[in-house]
């Protein structure tokens, strides 16, 4: 079965969006995904804070939605990564842990359901990663980051008529199984403690390698890569992340523990729908336009009630 928890905020930031982007169409396009996928899926919509009403009907008519408030970014992740322990699913079920600004194909789904029996040594899954028009020939092009030297390439597979091959790093979007993210679990929300680019930290260390250079570390605990002069407060907090990310390096040398694998469908079937960050091999203000034209009300069961759960210490209560 395939689970997704959809991490929905009903505000806006500042990154730099095409002009086909909404939120609404990221919703529409995954709702489309899941209404074309052949296995049973689960959804769960994940909401921190109050959600547009159009969006929120949308929610209701396609999943469960869980609201909360004043998460944030990572208490939204940390929430997320809970789920699947909270819920008893089966370890080999897949979970598909998505954010909401991604733009997907109609066949996106299918391609992830079909994948894990296709890579039964594998646990986690992505449909976007390439960024470069031209990646290099046989591999999958991490949307950040450099590659560790470490780092060993694969054969593509094809796989329902797309090609897979092993990834190193993707975003806070993802696939993986409950087994992997309950055996994870200290070390993915470890990673959100480590500043900018902690997706691409968890994907460093559930693969085994270590996550920053030394130098790297020092460089940051000195702030050599932060425009001078520094505040007191802005030391400080270069001096914690420089210290949580040498403590990361030095729990993975003595980790026991799986090293797991990343395996990535190219050219993505998702992209992140941030300009600079849009995955090459498809036209997507092609998709996006084919979208519009899509139904968005189709007859579906009613939708269920909003659920709070878990409130934190400062949370507040929801309405609809």
């Amino acid at each position: 079965m395939l689970h997704v928890i959809y991490r929905s905020y009903g505000g806006e930031n500042r990154k730099g969006r095409p002009d086909y982007y909404s939120k609404r169409l990221a919703l529409t396009s995954f709702i489309r995904a899941v209404d074309e996928c052949p296995v049973p899926v689960e959804v769960i919509y994940l909401n921190d804070g109050p959600i547009p009403g159009d969006l929120l009907a949308l929610m209701q008519a396609s999943g469960e939605i869980v609201a909360r408030s004043r998460l944030g970014n990572k208490g939204a992740v940390r929430a997320a990564l809970a789920i699947p322990r909270q819920r008893g699913w089966p370890d080999d079920d897949l979970v598909w842990l998505a954010e909401d600004d991604y733009l997907y194909r109609p066949e996106a789904l299918s391609v992830l359901a079909a994948a894990p029996a296709a890579f039964p040594s594998v646990d986690y899954f992505a449909l976007y990663v390439s960024v470069t028009a031209h990646p290099a020939p046989g591999t999958v092009q991490p949307s950040f980051a450099p590659i560790p030297r470490e780092w060993r390439d694969s054969e593509p597979r094809l796989v329902a008529g797309h090609t897979w091959q092993r990834a190193m790093s993707t975003t806070g979007t993802y696939g993986a199984t409950v087994r992997a993210l309950r055996e994870d679990n200290r070390l993915l929300r470890a990673a959100l403690w480590s500043g900018a680019g902690w997706d691409h930290t968890m994907c460093l260390l559930y693969q085994g390698f270590q996550p920053f250079p030394w130098p790297a570390v020092l460089n940051k605990a000195r702030g050599v890569e932060a425009p001078r002069p520094l505040s007191l407060v802005r030391r400080a907090r270069f001096l914690v992340i420089a210290t949580i990310r040498a403590a990361l390096n030095l729990w993975q040398m003595v980790r026991r523990g799986p090293r797991r694998e990343l395996v990535a469908v190219e050219p993505a079937l998702a992209t992140h729908m941030e300009n600079g960050w849009i995955a090459s091999g498809t036209d997507w203000t092609a998709v996006a336009a084919d979208r519009e034209a899509w139904p968005e009300f189709h007859e579906r069961p009613a939708g269920r009630e909003q659920r709070y759960t878990g409130h934190e210490p400062g949370s507040s209560r929801v309405s609809a």
